[in-house]
Formats: structure tokens, sequence, C-alpha cells
């Protein structure tokens, strides 16, 4: 078993929290990868908190692949303070598909105990539930996972983690309050004020962090926000972007099938209906248009990125998940429309055209030199029309892609794509090296300041 050994000797071991969802391990896998090289002895374990992170992983994603041949554990937190332990990403991944419908089902039942209805039938319930769920896995609570946890061992994790309010994140991270831990965001961001007022979030010895920081504007943002000393700061720019590492993640990852491996297909990049700013409205619409102009008038073909927090292993599918079948029609799957479990590195490679529909992924298209533009129609009625208002991303503002809200706009823009789609690169690329530094071997930069 490989955590009892952890105390073993002091050197270190290497926790990866891949939380709130597969983007974390994304950003961090890069540094982790080249850390790895260098060390002699492998010790490094992928924590994941939420179980439902999961449904996001898939073999032919090629972090998802590498992170297999690289941790030497996986903690997987199943149900009340229990974790499973497996040795492979891929056995965590096959755990979850086969229990999947138990982790939906103690969910339901711990929402009815909790209203204290038929509380000691159901509690009975999700006693039998537990013994199928654990019958010949490693278990371990996180009372015994604390007594293996090294004051030298290292958490590599987002900061934001801090702030929430799930009771396993905050049990993980209380066990290495004392640790050194490196923050780097989940997400591809600009993490400025905009005006906003921060209020301080006190973290309990936050001497032991150091922020990776993608550019220097952020620093006013971390400091403001966490308190945390500009000695602390580290600007490395977005590590995940290192032409090394993207020449990886290509080489790893699988392919489209042949009929969508081409510049006849365009990409797009999904976002999950939610009341953060996507309604079903105006998703509907957009998908509808993308259709009109690239399917049924240029005769392109359409392969789907969807994002981390979107899944097809639910138990019912509402209509937010089948917004693509709906419109672009399951006849025409595999025909004109396909959905891509490939990094959006291998996705896009040698593609002409992406459209986002509001997702940060964006900056990885201009990094990748990928002409994308960003689409949400602003002409769809919605219930709640000052809640959906349309509001340029961040990305759009600062002018790292151009941004369209409605039919016409994006028929224009197609109209000049076509002709040619180069200056608008050009101007894209230019903006990034703006915000973002390159810096030569940064991998090789971060790795040495953590094993220093």
């Amino acid at each position: 078993m490989h955590i009892k050994n952890i105390n073993n000797n002091k050197q270190p071991r290497f926790f990866v929290m891949c939380f709130p969802h597969l983007g974390s391990l994304d950003n961090w896998l890069p540094i982790v990868y080249k850390m790895s090289s260098l060390l002699i002895e492998k010790k490094l374990t992928l924590i994941i908190p939420d179980a439902n992170t999961v449904r996001s992983f898939h073999k032919d994603n090629s972090v998802v692949s590498i992170s297999n041949n690289l941790f030497d554990s996986v903690l997987l937190h199943a149900y009340d303070d229990v974790w499973i332990e497996h040795k492979l990403v891929f056995d965590a991944m096959k755990w979850h598909k086969n229990n999947r419908i138990f982790l939906r089902l103690f969910n339901i039942l711990n929402r009815v105990i909790k209203r204290r209805l038929f509380y000691y039938f159901f509690n009975w319930i999700i006693l039998l539930l537990k013994n199928m769920l654990y019958a010949k896995e490693l278990k371990i609570n996180i009372q015994d996972l604390g007594r293996y946890v090294s004051n030298v061992d290292i958490m590599f994790y987002d900061i934001h983690t801090e702030c929430n309010q799930n009771y396993m994140v905050l049990d993980m991270l209380k066990l290495f309050k004392n640790n050194k831990k490196y923050s780097l965001p989940h997400q591809l961001s600009l993490l400025t004020f905009e005006g906003r007022h921060l209020k301080l979030f006190n973290i309990a010895n936050k001497n032991n962090i150091k922020i990776f920081m993608y550019a220097e504007f952020q620093n006013k943002f971390y400091n403001a926000r966490y308190g945390i000393d500009e000695n602390k700061m580290h600007i490395v720019g977005i590590p995940r972007h290192d032409r090394g590492w993207i020449k990886i993640i290509q080489k790893e990852g699988g392919r489209l099938p042949k009929n969508f491996n081409d510049d006849n297909t365009i990409v797009v990049l999904s976002l999950q209906v939610s009341n953060a700013g996507l309604s079903f409205e105006q998703k509907t619409k957009a998908i509808e248009n993308i259709k009109k102009i690239f399917i049924d008038k240029l005769n392109m073909k359409v392969a789907i990125k969807l994002h981390p927090t979107e899944s097809k292993e639910k138990i019912f599918l509402s209509r937010n998940n089948k917004i693509y079948e709906d419109i672009l029609g399951l006849d025409n799957y595999g025909i004109t429309w396909i959905y891509s479990n490939l990094h959006v590195f291998s996705l896009a490679k040698n593609k002409r055209l992406a459209i986002s529909l509001g997702t940060a992924v964006s900056f990885d298209m201009v990094s990748m030199n990928t002409p994308c533009i960003e689409y949400v129609d602003s002409s769809a009625i919605s219930n709640n029309m000052e809640k959906y208002e349309r509001k340029l991303s961040q990305i759009v503002n600062y002018g790292f892609i151009e941004g369209v809200s409605n039919y016409k706009q994006l028929y224009n823009y197609v109209d000049n794509w076509i002709v040619s789609n180069n200056q608008a690169q050009t101007i894209s690329t230019n903006v990034y090296k703006k915000y973002f530094p390159k810096f030569d071997d940064v991998l090789t930069r971060i790795t040495t300041e953590i094993l220093n």
C-alpha cells in the first residue's frame, strides 16, 4: 500500500489536488511531469475530493493518459469520510464507472435522511450500499490519512480551494495546514479586480504558501484576496503553453476520426448552461446558428469539446444535456458533427477556427495560433433577461479574441474569416504577449524552485 509507506523516509511526497474539476490537473500536469523526470524516486499522489470529477476523465485525453503513468497512487473520495486508494488513474475511472449509480443513490438518500424522512429505513439501505461499494476496495478514512501525511510532504493546488465549503476539501487541507503548498489557478483567467471590492480571506499559515501567477498584474488580486506577500508570488506565464509541453500532449493523445481530422472541421468550445451567465436559450440559439452557417451553408463539420462540468453519465438527461443531439441530430452524429474527449491541444491542431461559447479555453487557442471567436447570442429570449444579458468576457474585453452576439455578426465574421484570418490572429498573439510573458524552459525554472 503506497500511503502507508509515506513516512518511511524524509523524502517528500507530492500531492496534487484535482479540484474543482479536471482543469486543475490540466494546469499542474506539465510541472509535475517535468519534476518527475528529475526525481530519483517518484512519490506522487493525485487527490480527487469529488468523485463526480472523474466523469470528465477519458482515456483518449492526453492529460488523463499521462497522469495514469505518472502518479503512483490516487485518492478518490467516496462517501462520508471514506477515501478509496487506487494505484492507477484508470483504476479510479473504472471504479467510478462501475459504482456511479450507487454514488448517485447515496446523494439522493442522504438528502432524504437529512429531512428526517424514514430515517432508520433509508439508513439501513445506505449501510447495505456501503458494503457493496467498498467490498473489495482499499478504504482509508480522513483520520488514518492524517497519520500518514508527513510534515515534509508538499501540496499542489489552487489557493481558491481554501474558500470552498466542500467538507472533504476542507478536511484534506487541514492535514496540510503546516506543510508547504504551491498554488496555480485551476482555470485560465485574468484575475483582475474590475471595480470589485475583494474581502480578505484569512488562511492559516499562509507564509507556507507560494503562488505561481500567470502575469504581474495578478499580484494585486492575490494580495487583496488572501494577504499574500509579494515575495511569495512568482510570475511564470502560463506553464501549459510551453511549446514542448504542447507537443507532448499532441503526441500522447488520440486523434479524431479520419473524416473530422482536417481543416474542414471547426471546433466548438462548449460551456454548461448555468445561472452564471449562459442560459438555455442562448446556448440553443448559438448552436442553431453555427449549424446554419458551417454545416448547412459551408458544408463543414463540427467537433464539440464539452466543458469538464458537462457530463454524459447522468442517470436522467435534462434538456440542457441534449441540446447538441436535438439541434444537430443524432442521425448526423459521426457524419457532420461529433463530440471529442481529446485534449484541446490535440483537438484544435491544424483547425482553421474555434468558436467559444464563453469558456477561458480561448487562451489555449491563442497560444496555438488557432483563430478563435467568442459567441454568446444576446438575441435569444430568456426567462430572466437581466440575469442573462450579454456581457463580453474578459477575454474579449481585453482584445485577446473578437466577440459576436447574434447571427448577423457571426455571419459577417465568417465572411471575413474565409478571405483571411491571419490579421485577427496576429492581433490576438500580440495581445497575449502584452499580458502573459513566455519564458524559455519555464517548466525547469518552476520545478527547480520547488525542489530546492
